[in-house]
């Protein structure tokens, strides 16, 4: 039963990579801790929980990727900025958390999610023909926005991806298929990086990962074939949404 609910939280999981750029932990996180953790060391539950996720989103969003890539829906001279600023953001965002209230990091994090999800939503469509001629971008704009998305990754230990996706679609006028795209970059970078993290701690456990990941690589390519043929507009409004419930249901996290 168990490798049932691990296959299928697997494939849902990478669909929604897929779909929306994003690393699908909100759902891998949970459901890991519920329905595997009890083998879990008790100490150690949620550590293990969110390294293994970690290591699942690896295979998704490579697995993503390379239907964006095929699809040429990814802007490569924007991730040279995004990646090595976002690094150093993440770093800055972890070192302020330790001296901040928990409230007041969850209130950051649900106002800002929440805005930009609104934000987004109401927005207008930026064309893709336009952008895809435009060779000079705001390199500070770009250096900004990943610094700015790791900060506050670091420091409400959410996906970087979560505020890539609107800030490059707001502030950078890149349309959503390629924001979508161009983050799923930067998830593959951070999962990378975390994974490396949990497991020299031997916080991952490798046979569930690799249960899930199993069926994460078939979920994601399917949510980023669908999630491209989608219009601008539904897709936009979809993420949107799908924003904004994330940032208002962290009020209701004890």
């Amino acid at each position: 039963m168990e490798i049932i609910i691990g296959l299928l939280v697997g494939f849902f999981a990478g669909f929604i990579c897929g779909l929306f750029g994003m690393g699908g932990g909100s759902l891998m996180v949970p459901a890991i801790y519920h329905f595997f953790g009890h083998s879990f060391p008790f100490e150690s539950r949620m550590k293990i929980s969110i390294g293994t996720s970690l290591f699942v989103i690896i295979f998704s969003s490579i697995s993503a990727i390379i239907t964006y890539i095929k699809n040429k829906k990814i802007k490569t001279d924007i991730i040279f900025l995004i990646v090595p600023s976002g690094i150093i953001g993440s770093q800055f965002g972890a070192f302020l958390t330790s001296r901040l209230n928990d409230i007041v990091v969850k209130y950051i994090f649900v106002l800002l999610i929440t805005f930009l999800g609104i934000r987004m939503f109401f927005a207008g469509e930026n064309e893709e023909g336009k952008v895809i001629e435009i060779k000079n971008y705001n390199k500070f704009a770009g250096i900004g926005i990943g610094f700015f998305s790791g900060f506050v990754s670091g420091l409400c230990g959410v996906g970087g991806a979560v505020l890539i996706i609107p800030l490059l679609y707001l502030f950078l006028k890149v349309p959503i298929h390629y924001a979508i795209g161009t983050a799923l970059i930067s998830i593959l970078f951070n999962s990378i990086s975390g994974s490396l993290a949990y497991f020299i701690r031997d916080l991952i456990n490798l046979k569930i990962g690799l249960t899930l990941a199993l069926t994460s690589i078939i979920g994601a390519p399917i949510g980023a074939k669908i999630g491209i043929n989608l219009p601008r507009k539904k897709l936009r409004k979809m993420f949107s949404i799908i924003l904004i419930i994330s940032g208002l249901s962290v009020l209701f996290r004890s």
